[in-house]
């Protein structure tokens, strides 16, 4: 196995494909909205994951909580 770093050049690699070459062919520009399709996919899911998480948390307001019984009932 290679030294070098997966990640680093996964993120060199991206950073090359937004940069983009206006000269190049339609290849370039599909990858270019891929990347940023992809980027944009993952900030939405991660704020879904995120509110969804929060609100979990959160506890529920008094009139949504079932009324406690009580030694007469």
């Amino acid at each position: 196995m290679s030294g070098k770093n997966p990640a680093g050049s996964a993120l060199e690699t991206v950073a090359e494909v937004l940069r983009g070459d206006e000269t190049s062919g339609g290849g370039t520009t599909f990858m270019r909205g891929l990347t940023l399709g992809a980027l944009l996919g993952a900030a939405i899911a991660g704020s879904a994951l995120w509110q969804r998480r929060i609100r979990t948390k959160r506890p529920a307001p008094p009139e949504d909580r079932p009324p406690l019984l009580t030694k007469g009932d």
